[in-house]
């Protein structure tokens, strides 16, 4: 662990960069953590909910709030296979894979009885391991129903008694989403109940905006950036965000990315947006681009506090949904104060915590409204009789057997993988992206058409209902 003496300095400017006061250097150990919030965004810049959709499902050992919060990334409408997830309307960020690295000091390299209490101001905490407390009102006891997600929502988990630092290993997986962010060198943590792995592992979902909000000019070729940062976080005080890539990546995988300035979130309604080019040349398109984004995001991440292999453990994380997935997007690193505002971290012993977190906005594109404009413009009577086609083709050729339907229903193959016939409507509907059914359910509230009715009905696309909070008890 002598890289954390060597790394020292660079934890404490980093820190003083986000205009918050250095620990004390005599701390037990350094704490570092990762994540993404994710949050999807129309042309207006106007927040898009039901996005409980998983990029990359965990593996099956990690603890769940509920069964049937989070959609999987499989092109089977859910109704095939298990019916009840669907999208939450008022979820409009995802908080995905936060992992928190411990490094105990040399002089006390195994810490025992550390709590560790993450806060989720806005959302519940969906999924986490190894095992902890949990509290998320407005979930019922069994995880089966969900009341209203609100912004003053407030979910809370708690691991307690762990033992931090010991030769211990995690559970036995192969699973990308897991083994990437195991590459790094950290101390092993460990719950009384056996359960260890080499970090703290939480996700979750919420009622809240992202800091920036991304409006569409498509006359002048523009993004306007502007601020939707909570006064009371900002207050008399700008944020500052000082790295943000605007990234477009084609169906083909090249990529284009230009690095966008940085900017200030002033916390109220007197400020000056920021505009950007939306625009790139075919010549800024390549796939060599992956590779320089990648270069460019880490050595942010690493001026940010995250040692080397943590910051590569981000991005191998996020590999497909980062640079391989088609569509535009902004990314930029969380001022430090808004994620200590909506995800307050708690440690009951002294530590240096570095918080490099990146934000995600999925900006809806032409591409999109091009997909959902070739659903709304078939006819009811070709949506009916496609559904019914497809249902009786997964059923008869699929369903027979339980390994290919296990594939298929866990998005590992595709449907024309094993010879049904997709029609030309749910191809378009699958071309939509991972946040496909919120975007359908959107595009069906803002714009109705009988067809977009006909195809959410038949698909058994409608989004969740929330039930009366006061129906529910909170989820232990």
């Amino acid at each position: 662990m002598k890289r954390i003496h060597a790394c020292t300095l660079l934890i404490l400017v980093a820190l003083q960069a986000t205009n918050l006061p250095a620990q004390s250097p005599s701390a037990s150990m350094v704490v570092h953590e990762w994540g993404t919030f994710t949050s999807l965004q129309d042309e207006s810049g106007q927040t898009v909910g039901g996005i409980n959709t998983d990029d990359e499902p965990v593996p099956k050992f990690v603890h769940r709030l509920a069964t049937f919060l989070l959609l999987s990334p499989t092109e089977v409408p859910a109704i095939y296979f298990q019916g009840a997830p669907s999208c939450h309307p008022d979820v409009t960020m995802r908080l995905e894979t936060p992992v928190l690295y411990f490094h105990p000091s040399p002089s006390r390299p195994v810490v025992h009885d550390v709590d560790v209490t993450a806060t989720f101001r806005g959302g519940w905490l969906s999924e986490f391991y190894p095992n902890a407390e949990v509290d998320a009102p407005g979930v019922n006891s069994n995880g089966s129903a969900f009341g209203p997600l609100r912004s003053d929502t407030i979910g809370t988990l708690t691991w307690k008694n762990l033992e931090v630092g010991g030769r211990w290993s995690g559970p036995g997986t192969v699973e990308h989403v897991w083994t990437s962010p195991r590459a790094v060198e950290a101390a092993a943590v460990r719950t009384l109940a056996g359960e260890a792995e080499k970090f703290l592992f939480y996700r979750g979902v919420a009622h809240i905006n992202a800091p920036i909000a991304v409006a569409q000019d498509a006359h002048a070729a523009e993004l306007v950036l502007h601020s939707q940062c909570p006064p009371e976080i900002a207050g008399h005080k700008p944020l500052k965000v000082d790295s943000l890539w605007l990234v477009d990546i084609a169906a083909s995988g090249k990529v284009a990315f230009r690095v966008v300035p940085p900017m200030t979130l002033p916390g109220d309604d007197d400020q000056t947006p920021m505009r950007i080019s939306s625009r790139f040349g075919w010549g800024e398109y390549s796939l060599a681009n992956r590779d320089k984004l990648k270069a460019s995001l880490h050595d942010a991440l690493v001026a940010g506090g995250l040692f080397d292999d943590e910051a590569q453990a981000l991005l191998n994380t996020w590999e497909l949904s980062y640079f391989k997935s088609a569509g535009m997007r902004l990314f930029f690193l969380v001022p430090r104060a808004w994620t200590d505002y909506y995800l307050p971290l708690k440690i009951s012993v002294p530590a240096q915590t570095t918080r490099a977190m990146v934000g995600r906005i999925e900006l809806v594109t032409p591409e999109q409204r091009s997909y959902l404009k070739q659903i709304a413009d078939t006819s009811t009577k070709d949506i009916a009789a496609d559904a019914i086609r497809m249902r009786a083709d997964y059923y008869g050729q699929i369903a027979t057997d339980p390994a290919e339907l296990k594939r298929v229903n866990e998005g590992i193959e595709s449907l024309k993988a094993y010879g049904i016939t997709v029609p030309k409507s749910y191809q378009s509907y699958l071309a939509l992206g991972r946040f496909r059914n919120a975007l359908i359910l959107d595009e069906a509230e803002k714009r109705p058409t009988p067809a977009l009715d006909r195809f959410i009905a038949d698909y058994h696309l409608e989004g969740y209902k929330p039930v009366e909070v006061s129906a529910l008890n909170p989820a232990r």
